[in-house]
């Protein structure tokens, strides 16, 4: 069941680890002076922030179009028809 902490939902996640890699975690957090929860909670987020995945659909398809508008006149520009004729 989903605890609320703050106005915040939360939802449980357990994992199995080995022995090894559970040291290694708690190691890494106390070196940051995190809890293994804070620690293991920002590796995941820093994880899929690099896979871009913490954004909704949405938000997405908001970055597809901003970046398609942004780059559309380099890319049908006089000077990037040069790699046009490379191919």
């Amino acid at each position: 069941m989903p605890a609320n902490t703050g106005g915040r939902a939360r939802a449980r996640l357990s994992i199995d680890v080995e022995p090894e890699l559970r040291r290694r975690i708690k190691i890494a957090a106390a070196e940051r002076d995190l809890s293994v929860k804070d620690y293991v909670v920002a590796v995941l987020r820093r994880a899929l922030e690099a896979e871009g995945h913490l954004q909704t659909p949405a938000e997405g398809m908001a970055w597809a179009q901003l970046s398609a508008r942004s780059f559309a006149r380099d890319w049908e520009s006089e000077e990037d028809q040069v790699y046009d004729r490379l191919a």
